[in-house]
């Protein structure tokens, strides 16, 4: 029998000699006359030709299992040892879940260095690529490699955009033994997965702050794509004692006579036709209701008018007074401000006189903001959703969440900006919330997470 020649062609393992013997998991190409498995199964199907004693021919073990200079690993709190051990104990194939604050990264830093390969990291943003490679650059010294953000240079440990991996793994995919993939819950849907499938490291570790729930679809792609949840700590689990002690205060505001006869006029059209769908389907969820209003003669009104009634609830002039009392209550503190819309930042800076940073922001500007606002020479940052994820302000200890609008995981990732430890730090999260309205329905949902960790009740302002 003819030994198996495993290659890895344009982002994929291909697959020659008996493939009769694993036909279970190839696929022939039919435009080349080649098998192919994706490229991130290349694991797997080594695994199943040693399993039944195949004669292997590995072309891809030069450059993917070429080692790095060995580093010692940095010291690790007890729980992040835990997640580094269930991480090898689940076969180096997983996805380790830390509230943001608690040292992911460094999870990540003594998982590279115990695995001693060379090492992808995929980061979401370009501020996260800045960030990652100076962190890595001082645990590991000599170059790290960037690849996004105009640069393109690959080192035995690369920092790479999730933009950059998309296109260009289809060639580089076989040069690294381990990838880290930050945030990984973007890679639960959509179709930028396929980085990760053009990527042959059989070891594999995920990290985020909000995994998909369990069971879910999202689930068994990062499954299948990373590997299994194998730890998980939330925001109270670590509260008050690894993270910095956390108060959350729900501030409830209420609409003006005027905005709310607007919000009502505009909100009343869309729940009408929203009745008449339920009424002929009882069962519709929200998105089947959308669009079936959207196929109406007025369906584009309509939704426009929700879309009005959404924006208004979410950032009333309530909540720019409530804003304006907490800044001044807060004026010794470093607070971030997070709104639901570019826009709606924009209007708080200016009316604040303090600093805004959205997707507009160059990276010299926004590094002139922040490195002013650790410096104390600005009290607060405002911004949609750019400080969401990554961007280490570990001085903040206010967190003002004007509005939100991508659900529980954008709420996490925002509380836990504040939350990173400081000796004497106390952390507040107010949670704006416009009363009788989406804005409430929102925010309730989206805070139930945090209920059994609050100290205080709702105020009104």
């Amino acid at each position: 029998m003819s030994p198996i020649r495993l290659s890895f062609d344009r982002g994929t393992l291909r697959v020659d000699g008996a493939v009769e013997s694993i036909s279970e998991l190839v696929r022939r190409d039919d435009r080349t006359g080649f098998h192919r498995a994706p490229a991130h199964h290349y694991a797997t199907v080594l695994d199943a030709c040693r399993r039944r004693a195949l004669d292997v021919e590995n072309r891809l073990e030069p450059t993917l299992r070429s080692t790095r200079t060995q580093e010692p690993p940095p010291s690790l709190r007890p729980y992040q040892e835990q997640a580094l051990f269930a991480f090898h104990s689940f076969g180096r194939r997983g996805v380790v879940a830390l509230p943001t604050g608690s040292g992911k990264t460094r999870v990540a830093c003594a998982a590279i260095a115990r695995a001693g390969e060379r090492t992808l990291v995929l980061v979401p943003t370009r501020v996260l690529l800045e960030q990652w490679s100076s962190v890595l650059r001082a645990q590991f010294g000599g170059p790290i490699g960037i690849v996004g953000d105009g640069v393109k240079q690959l080192e035995p440990i690369t920092v790479m955009t999730f933009e950059s991996a998309y296109r260009c793994l289809d060639r580089y995919g076989d040069r690294f033994g381990m990838l880290v993939v930050d945030e990984v819950h973007h890679f639960s849907g959509g179709g930028r997965a396929e980085a990760l499938e053009m990527c042959a490291a059989p070891i594999r570790l995920g990290l985020t702050a909000t995994p998909p729930f369990p069971g879910s679809l999202g689930a068994e792609r990062l499954r299948d794509l990373v590997g299994p949840v194998v730890f998980e700590l939330e925001i109270a689990d670590l509260a008050g004692r690894d993270l910095a002690p956390l108060e959350v205060v729900q501030v409830c505001v209420a609409l003006t006579a005027d905005e709310r006869l607007a919000y009502g006029r505009d909100i009343e059209r869309f729940a009408a036709l929203r009745r008449d769908v339920l009424r002929l389907n009882p069962d519709a969820d929200w998105l089947t209701c959308v669009k079936a209003i959207a196929r109406t003669p007025q369906g584009s009104d309509v939704l426009a008018a929700m879309h009005r009634a959404g924006a208004l609830a979410a950032f009333p002039s309530a909540k720019r007074a409530a804003v304006r009392e907490l800044l001044a209550r807060h004026r010794s503190d470093r607070t971030l401000l997070f709104t639901a819309t570019a826009d709606d930042a924009y209007a708080l800076a200016e009316e604040a006189l303090i600093p805004v940073i959205t997707a507009d922001v160059g990276r010299a500007e926004r590094q002139t903001i922040l490195t002013a606002f650790r410096q104390r020479r600005v009290p607060a940052i405002c911004s949609a959703r750019v400080l969401n994820e990554g961007v280490d302000v570990p001085e903040a200890n206010v967190a003002v969440i004007v509005a939100g609008a991508l659900g529980v995981r954008e709420h996490v990732q925002r509380i836990g900006r504040v939350l990173r430890p400081e000796p004497g730090k106390r952390a507040i999260a107010y949670e704006l919330m416009t009363m009788d309205t989406v804005d409430e329905a929102r925010t309730r949902a989206r805070g139930r997470r945090f209920a059994a960790g609050r100290s205080s009740s709702p105020q009104r302002a």
